[in-house]
């Protein structure tokens, strides 16, 4: 039967071009026009396909355009109305479909696997290396696979080929786990064939060993199969070497379709495939479907989990089984059922999403700051299911960022550049939803707080001008102390800068401290004293402040009273202190933020009285500064001042707390503390926020003004 004939408007827009059509829009009726004639008996097809296409919501006129890269595009970027191409006639994959079928072809799957290996070599063959060779070496200690032609587990050898798995558990433990008493039986050639075994294997798993076979590999790596879930070490080395078992896999299988491991792989086996691409006849032999891009695709639960996030920034290769269909995303190209750029392999599918794109973590090191504070944002607000995870999810970007800066990794900031990580705040404070500290974590660590999506890193990413920060407006010598830790040692030392660089220089193009024997900061001695100005030194100097500009922690063998509270403290956390000398001032007050911008809640930090004017009790406060506070509640005021320290300078304002100030004139970085013992003796803090003082007002703070200090920061 022939398809109905389409509506006036619809016939403009000469659908019998399906091949080199030129770009151009096309203004098409009132939405409410469209509705009508995609539901009336004589229906035009087009217009039903419109319908499906655009959602629901929308009102007025409205137009599609059909792009170079594409088809008909509407508003999103991610979905596109494409030709099917039923005689693989097409010319070009750009506005070219085709159908899908109701079970996933694995021809097809092994033609996306050979593509990429052959043509993606540079940029998505996978990292080796997975299994520790030596001693300090990265890497898991026993890697276990399951071999699906033996249907048992194996201990794997250097070099074996494998999938893996990633996938939900959901909100309970899967009926059969690698423990140490199903250990023997697991690893019993057929043990996966035997109907007891298989028929407690979570559907997707299954779903899993059944595909690895049908596209004719062997090995399969699963979580809950592979990692001893019973044995404390062996959970503990899998979960901290996680992101490598999927960087050194042939391509992961990630299961977006559901909510738990009973979703299944749409499409592997016949009848699992429950949603159906919708393909209209729109003329005579021509049909059309809406293709979707992969990110669209996945399940929300899939895009929100903390977890994840490194599925899609670090893997090379990744197979994603969605409600509708299968996608080959690597980190060249991306193939789907739906569409044909398989067919046409130089050309790049750029309809991946439609929203802010998940782009591939960059191998370039002049960019890792800058790349480690937009992950950050991306994950800021993911949820896990467990908090103990929130550094343990993000892991596996650390250590590829890590590597790439030469650096050490501290409670989730990189030392080699410390004073840019440890600069960090929540640009939106009035969406993120519990503004409550993470106690498992320290409060000078994103990891503390949730909702910290921005930092100094996206503001420093030229390597030029950020090398010349850490050189000339940081002077803070850190030092860490762990709840093993008898004593505290350096954040960042020559040893460690050596240790990272082995032997080979510092790049202009790489952000960190240029380590040297004086300074393992490589800063010069006399930028701590210059730090403050004379007045506020001679201030500080008349009220008995230290003059020695100290640097090293007090040990604890030299003042047990304050030894006995920071022991104390270590015990209550699994966590690192920080200790270390520097300045402070106190301030009296803060203001209510501006009216103008109620989004950012940036909050001005106000001086004493300084004369008659107009503030609550007729008195005149000035603006010296702006703060921003992580748990987005001002303080109480009372009769109490409030103690900043004092991290670093800085030239110009700019937009930095994403409101709308340019400010060009000089300020100090600042951080609130809160002390957190009741002793008379202040020894342990907690950062409360982070903010600028403006270096012109520094006379303005209270008496006496900058005094040089040691802290010791929870």
């Amino acid at each position: 039967m022939p398809p109905n004939p389409l509506c006036d408007v619809c016939k403009t827009l000469n659908l019998s071009s399906t091949n080199n059509r030129k770009a151009a829009k096309y203004p098409l009726d009132f939405v409410q026009d469209i509705y009508r004639k995609s539901i009336s008996h004589v229906f035009c097809p087009f217009c039903r396909l419109v319908i499906e296409f655009i959602g629901p919501g929308l009102g007025g006129q409205i137009s599609i355009e059909w792009k170079d890269k594409g088809g008909f595009f509407f508003s999103v970027q991610g979905r596109t109305l494409a030709f099917i191409d039923e005689r693989e006639a097409a010319t070009s994959p750009y506005g070219a479909a085709r159908r899908i079928e109701p079970t996933l072809d694995p021809e097809l799957v092994k033609r996306w696997l050979q593509l990429c290996a052959a043509e993606h070599t540079e940029k998505c063959t996978p990292s080796t290396g997975v299994i520790r060779q030596a001693e300090g070496d990265v890497g898991v200690k026993t890697l276990r696979l399951i071999d699906t032609h033996n249907a048992c587990l194996i201990t794997a050898a250097p070099g074996d080929r494998y999938l893996a798995l990633s996938y939900r558990w959901g909100n309970s433990n899967p009926p059969i786990r690698l423990e140490k008493n199903t250990k023997d039986l697991l690893f019993t050639t057929g043990a996966f064939a035997s109907p007891s075994v298989r028929q407690k294997i979570p559907t997707t798993i299954r779903d899993a060993i059944d595909f690895v076979q049908m596209i004719g590999e062997r090995y399969l790596w699963v979580d809950s199969l592979c990692l001893v879930q019973d044995c404390e070490e062996d959970m503990a080395d899998g979960v901290a070497n996680m992101d490598l078992v999927y960087q050194c896999a042939v391509c992961t299988i990630i299961a977006a379709a559901g909510k738990d491991y009973n979703a299944g792989l749409p499409g592997v086996h016949p009848g699992s495939r429950f949603a159906r691409q919708n393909v209209v006849e729109v003329l005579p032999a021509i049909s059309m479907a809406m293709t979707e891009g992969v990110y669209d695709a996945m399940q929300a639960e899939y895009m929100t989990r903390g977890w994840t996030l490194q599925e899609l920034v670090l893997f090379y290769r990744t197979i994603v089984f969605t409600r509708k269909q299968v996608y080959f995303r690597c980190r060249t190209n991306c193939w789907s059922e739906d569409t044909i750029y398989d067919a046409f392999p130089s050309a790049t599918n750029e309809i991946l999403h439609s929203g802010s794109m998940v782009n591939f973590a960059e191998n370039d090191v002049s960019k890792v700051y800058d790349t480690y504070t937009a992950l950050l944002s991306r994950y800021a607000d993911r949820h896990l299911s467990v908090e103990t995870d929130t550094i343990n999810a993000f892991t596996g970007i650390l250590r590829f960022l890590s590597a790439r800066a030469q650096s050490g990794l501290l409670e989730g900031l990189l030392t080699a550049a410390f004073d840019i990580c440890i600069i960090f705040w929540d640009p939106w404070p009035t969406i993120t939803n519990t503004p409550v500290r993470r106690r498992l974590f320290p409060s000078w660590s994103w990891a503390g707080w949730p909702g910290m999506r921005d930092g100094l890193g996206s503001k420093l990413s030229d390597p030029q001008a950020a090398n010349a920060w850490l050189h000339e407006q940081t002077y803070i010598v850190w030092y860490k102390r762990g709840p093993r830790d008898s004593e505290p040692s350096l954040v960042w030392s020559v040893e460690m800068s050596e240790g990272y660089r082995r032997g080979r220089g510092y790049e202009a193009c790489e952000i960190g401290y240029r380590a040297s024997a004086g300074d393992p900061y490589g800063r010069q001695q006399h930028q701590r004293r210059a730090f403050a100005p004379q007045r506020s030194r001679a201030d500080s100097e008349e009220e008995g402040g230290d003059t020695t500009y100290q640097t090293v922690p007090t040990q604890p063998a030299d003042d047990a009273r304050r030894e006995a509270i920071i022991s104390r403290e270590l015990h209550k956390r699994s966590y690192h202190l920080l200790q270390f000398f520097a300045y402070t001032v106190r301030v009296h007050a803060f203001g209510e933020p501006p009216q103008s911008d109620p989004y950012t809640k940036l909050h001005p930090l106000l001086s004493g009285v300084t004369g008659h004017g107009t503030g609550n009790d007729g008195m005149h406060q000035q603006e010296i500064g702006r703060m921003k506070f992580d748990n987005h509640l001002k303080p109480e005021m009372g009769m109490s001042t409030h103690e900043l320290v004092v991290l670093a300078k800085a030239d110009v304002y700019d937009m930095v707390f994403n409101d709308t100030a340019r400010i060009e004139r000089p300020f100090y970085w600042v951080m609130l503390i809160k002390w957190v013992e009741e002793e008379e003796e202040k020894v342990v803090a907690e950062r409360c926020g982070i903010g600028m003082l403006f270096q012109d007002c520094i006379e303005l703070v209270v008496s006496p003004g900058m005094v040089w200090k040691e802290i010791v920061l929870a």
